[in-house]
């Protein structure tokens, strides 16, 4: 596992002054955003066992992690269509007096799931998901292949994020919203490839340091400085 603490010596030079207590809530909280927008956090959870009689489920995520959301579920070697709660209560109002083998799921929260209808036999290692993970607001650790892999992406969101902080030694609002394009350019590429199935990141930036390279970064009262 790669460590908050681990990036922030990427970070720090951007934001003379800025305590590392700051920068590590903030990188915390860049990569949640980041999971959330791509979905490129993909893990494949254990198979759990269903139970006669029983529909609502616990997610068995790694430690430090939270499920953003179900990318795919499989009963029994069949697909299972997601379902809104809305559409659930809508279209089967007895639902939970009903059961049968298992056809649609709904995420209840990030820590369970619920299957409809309800489960009518024990089946071992019946229910398959792969979910897209995000760390908790208390993580701090990283996979470290996600780290690796979507790095830039990480970076980018801090430093958008720290710059634009009102009335700090550091504030720079001109290279906040450049920061924040880039962190939105590899959102948008790693969703794209999340979604083909291509887990493994390109980098669209060459990488040094933190990368605003043959960019302006602005100081106060429209002065720029080259870096």
């Amino acid at each position: 596992m790669a460590t908050f603490d681990s990036l922030l010596k990427e970070i720090l030079p951007y934001v003379p002054g800025c305590p590392e207590g700051l920068v590590k809530s903030n990188l915390r909280s860049a990569t949640i955003e980041f999971c959330e927008k791509s979905k490129a956090f993909v893990y494949d959870l254990d198979p759990i066992s269903s139970t006669s009689g029983i529909y609502e489920y616990e997610f068995d995520q790694p430690v430090g992690t939270s499920v953003h959301s179900i990318l795919w579920a499989i009963y029994d070697g069949e697909d299972l269509d997601p379902i809104s709660p809305r559409s659930l209560e809508l279209n089967f109002p007895d639902w939970r007096d009903r059961s049968s083998t298992p056809k649609v799921y709904l995420q209840k929260d990030a820590n369970k799931f619920w299957l409809v209808p309800v489960p009518n036999a024990t089946s071992t290692n019946a229910i398959q998901l792969s979910v897209a993970l995000k760390p908790t607001r208390t993580a701090s650790n990283i996979d470290t292949s996600f780290s690796n892999d979507y790095r830039d992406g990480i970076l980018y969101g801090t430093l958008y994020r720290l710059l634009r902080l009102p009335s700090r030694a550091w504030t720079d609002i001109y290279a906040s919203a450049d920061y924040l394009g880039l962190f939105n350019q590899q959102v948008a590429e790693a969703e794209l490839r999340s979604r083909s199935g291509d887990l493994g990141v390109r980098r669209l930036v060459k990488y040094r340091g933190v990368g605003l390279t043959k960019r302006k970064r602005y100081k106060k009262y429209g002065m720029e400085l080259d870096y």
